[in-house]
């Protein structure tokens, strides 16, 4: 079982999953902190970044090996040291050139959604279940119309028929 871990984490790694993955380190640990946080539970907060890390890099290679023409590129480049330190001896050694995977906008754009998409999946499996009330408008009336009697003094409700336009006076606590 460790070894098939082992083989199948390689494979994710090679061909720029490597680079994949460090870009989306910092989004799978915000979205982590944002879950413990919204619903107290750590063990959400490990979730929602545990899936965050799966959904963005998982996806971005898919979009590498499905849809080549949309993967990242290497890109070689050589620091100021390196090109200060080989300036006139001719070529520059292979190992003064360092190598970087720079992710498609794509292959960004499959990171991102997967931040938004693990809170959105886990967070509601260990919010508390909320209760449900009913918005029947007759029903907010009628709460509506219990805080005007306690306010107004008026235990009779005068108001027009499914409105709460009061028929009856001004509220006391404005006439004086």
């Amino acid at each position: 079982m460790i070894q098939v871990a082992g083989k199948l984490l390689t494979k994710l790694l090679a061909n720029g999953g490597d680079d994949l993955l460090k870009a989306s380190i910092p989004g799978a640990v915000l979205s982590s902190l944002f879950s413990t946080v919204t619903t107290g539970s750590p063990v959400a907060g490990l979730l929602t970044g545990a899936l965050d890390l799966g959904l963005g890099l998982g996806t971005a290679k898919a979009i590498g090996k499905y849809a080549p023409q949309y993967a990242g590129k290497y890109r070689n480049y050589v620091t100021d040291e390196n090109l200060a330190k080989y300036a006139g001896k001719g070529a520059l050694p292979a190992t003064a050139v360092s190598r970087v995977y720079e992710p498609s906008i794509q292959q960004n754009i499959a990171n991102v959604a997967g931040s938004v998409a693990a809170p959105l999946l886990v967070e509601p499996l260990f919010l508390p279940a909320q209760m449900q009330q009913a918005t029947n408008q007759s029903i907010t009336q009628q709460q509506q119309l219990g805080q005007q009697e306690m306010l107004n003094q008026m235990y009779a409700p005068y108001t027009a028929d499914g409105t709460l336009y009061q028929l009856q006076g001004l509220p006391s606590r404005v006439t004086g």
